[in-house]
């Protein structure tokens, strides 16, 4: 509960009545462009108000694609209002309410809903709300809908335990409902049970997190004796999740957390907030490189509890020249200084956060400040934020990140598929070009295009163009695609990105590059593109051969005894640390359990027979296949009398898969669906385009496709060669 007074910024309603065509309710909806505006930047989701006010008590209703209200679906189908069996219904697959402030703001207790749908449009549906405690969301089990006798309709009462309606989840919203195939909800009646305890009394904290001696930004949670965490003062960091602008934030199961109770927010250093008198539980995080801090403390009625953290390390990685760093994060940065989003990316402890502009065939989102390259560039306290952009992103030819350029290049809609355009524009700005998300894949299939290579990928390698692959997200990593470019000797880095707000804080995946003394950010890209860095959520990888490290090329003679020297370690607040694997062209040729240890090591002797990439990749408790405690180290490349670093007997079927890849590039029908984010406003533009540019990417198919033919020519000239020894012996 708020103080008295207490004030709430909402973000502004958009006026005008929405107008809206009639359609088949066949999942209804029609493709049209929405210019709503929004508190922080243009809306990347599906977000349309609607002038559907059932009750006083609803502020506002509208549709959206993402609740933002733990459990419930996201959706790419938009809402109408429609007229069925004689009543005015709100249809969609996700619906949103916003209950008045007046009737009902930061409370704590059971509250009724009463829904009305048109029974024979509505399949079973759950229902998320704001709530206390927890992750300060609240999701029911399935409901289902039954019609009353003689009825079309079909009332539900829902209790809503410990709702706060602080309206915490999309643009403010309070309450979402949601149903695969389509609602059809008619009325909203909302009842409280005002059963609220308004505190009694307040006092103050005065809260301080340093480093050393230095205040340090970080990641706080702050909680009552019912898990219920107070909302953030002003003096947190004004964060944001697409376009709502936002002090707290559910910390969800891939990010480590010492407490049950998951909301956060962020402090720069220091934190005041008036809160009720009682007793609390306070927890401080800061990345993998910091034990988390949770302690108790108590707000005494008008008095002032001063509280002062002090962080200790787990491991200091910038000590030995390595420097973290996240390839993917969005936000709208509308000025090159903005402490609100530093803070946010330094209170994880990342200390390069690339801020990517995201783009679709039709419009720019996350938009950066004018000043790009170096004037672009926000370094304070050893912690800085970069622009960069996501684009182009087809399902294609898959999603593209840039980073360290000095101008975005965003393809006017009549080339967008020219992805080569993008790739030779940054190389010749001195960028860095790759993929993203390729711990995902499109359509959930394993052995997608997109899950294990992805066709752009395919196209722009053998050019030389593409830098990196984001191989480590969401708790996932998969490394089909990277280990085939690498077998076939191509040189590509392991990326590491988050993707906020669509998955994880910036951090909880990440790069560690080594630039080898103090940060300097072209020399941390540098050292990124040449490979001198590892992926993790956890683990802190070493690898060594003959004491060259990762990214560099070893050139030996055959026969040359090669000395492996590899060691990981975790945080264990964390997770627990597993084992330490040795990776050799992409199979596992020894692993060391950690045996109940926070540290592994592992040296072993390997001859050099043929030329080979070794890498080293180590494992925590957690290896839930959608949630996996991981590191993977980039590639040590040992070249063996010159030879290439392929995985010689694998080339001919990895050459044949790829062309074969590629060749459908142009061999897919044209009447095949072309698939792109935000399809709301893509979808139909996309599928004309694909069918004027599929043409126009011959001559880059066939230039790619000649390159794979030399490949394996060269490849031939190898097979006579002896028979290759067994890599590790």
């Amino acid at each position: 509960m708020t103080e008295p007074n207490a004030r709430r910024t909402r973000p502004p309603v958009p006026t005008g009545r929405t107008r809206h065509r009639a359609a088949a309710f066949a999942l209804l909806l029609a493709v049209m462009p929405l210019a709503p505006v929004y508190p922080h930047g243009n809306e990347a989701r599906l977000v349309e108000f609607l002038d559907w006010k059932p009750s006083p008590r609803i502020a506002r209703s509208f549709g959206a694609n993402r609740a933002h209200l733990e459990g419930v679906l996201s959706t790419n189908v938009r809402p109408q209002i429609r007229t069925l069996d004689g009543e005015s219904c709100l249809v969609g697959e996700l619906l949103l309410f916003d209950v008045d402030d007046a009737y009902a703001f930061d409370i704590d207790e059971p509250v009724e809903l009463e829904l009305k749908f048109d029974a024979a449009y509505t399949p079973p549906f759950i229902v998320g709300w704001d709530m206390s405690g927890g992750t300060g969301a609240g999701v029911t089990e399935e409901l289902t809908v039954t019609a009353k006798e003689g009825s079309p309709f079909a009332t539900v009462k829902v209790t809503l335990d410990r709702a706060r309606f602080a309206g915490q989840g999309t643009q403010g919203a309070d309450v979402a409902i949601a149903g695969r195939g389509g609602l059809a909800l008619c009325d909203v009646e909302v009842t409280r049970s005002n059963k609220t305890v308004a505190p009694k009394a307040f006092g103050d904290l005065a809260l301080t997190v340093k480093d050393g001696d230095l205040e340090v930004p970080a990641r706080v949670g702050l909680y009552d004796a019912t898990g219920r965490a107070p909302l953030a003062s002003d003096e947190s960091l004004m964060l944001q999740r697409f376009a709502d602008d936002v002090r707290m934030l559910a910390v969800n199961d891939r990010t480590f957390w010492p407490s049950p109770n998951k909301q956060a927010f962020y402090v720069d250093g220091s934190y005041h907030a008036r809160v009720p008198a009682g007793t609390y539980e306070l927890v401080i995080t800061r990345g993998p490189e910091y034990r988390a801090h949770r302690s108790t403390f108590e707000v005494k009625a008008n008095q002032t509890a001063a509280v002062t953290v002090e962080l200790e390390r787990y491991a200091d990685m910038p000590a030995a020249g390595w420097y973290s760093g996240d390839a993917h994060i969005h936000v709208t940065r509308d000025q090159v200084e903005d402490d609100n989003i530093w803070g946010f990316v330094a209170g994880e402890d990342v200390h390069v956060g690339n801020l990517l502009e995201m783009g679709n065939i039709q419009n720019v989102y996350f938009k950066q400040p004018v000043a790009w390259g170096r004037e672009g560039r926000y370094l304070r306290d050893g912690h800085a934020i970069v622009s960069g952009q996501e684009s182009p992103r087809t399902r294609q030819f898959g999603h593209t990140i840039h980073f360290n350029i000095r101008r975005p290049v965003h393809l006017p809609t009549d080339e967008y598929f020219l992805y080569d355009k993008v790739f030779e524009d940054v190389a010749a700005q001195g960028g860095i070009s790759g993929f993203a998300h390729m711990g995902w894949n499109s359509a959930g299939e394993a052995g997608s295009d997109v899950g294990q290579m992805n066709r752009g990928m395919v196209m722009l390698a053998p050019f030389g163009l593409v830098d990196f692959i984001e191989v480590l997200q969401g708790g996932r990593l998969t490394s089909d695609g990277w280990y085939r470019l690498l077998n076939l000797g191509y040189r590509v880095t392991p990326a590491a990105g988050t993707d906020w707000p669509y998955s994880d804080f910036p951090g909880v995946v990440r790069n560690y590059v080594e630039v080898g003394g103090p940060l300097d950010l072209d020399e941390w890209y540098n050292a990124f593109e040449g490979g001198r860095t590892f992926v993790t959520n956890g683990p802190l990888l070493t690898l060594t051969v003959n004491g060259a490290g990762m990214g560099r090329e070893l050139r030996v003679p055959r026969g040359t005894k090669l000395t492996v020297a590899a060691a990981a370690k975790l945080n264990p607040d964390v997770d627990a640390l597993d084992r330490l694997e040795l990776v050799v062209l992409g199979d596992t040729v020894d692993s060391v359990s950690a045996g109940g240890r926070d540290a592994v090591s592992m040296k072993k002797e390997i001859v050099a027979e043929h030329s080979m990439w070794i890498a080293v990749r180590a494992y925590g408790g957690r290896q839930d296949p959608r949630n996996t405690t991981i590191a993977h180290s980039a590639p040590v490349y040992v070249v063996v009398d010159g030879e290439p670093t392929w995985k010689r007997d694998a080339v001919p079927e990895l050459v044949a898969e790829l062309r074969g890849r590629l060749q459908r590039i142009l061999t897919d029908p044209h009447d095949t669906p072309v698939q792109g984010n935000e399809p709301w406003e893509t979808r139909l533009t996309l599928v004309d385009q694909w069918l004027l540019q599929q043409p126009l990417l011959k001559p880059r198919v066939d230039a790619a496709d000649a390159l794979y033919q030399k490949l394996l020519d060269q490849w031939a000239t190898f097979a006579k060669a002896p028979a290759e020894s067994t890599a590790a012996r």
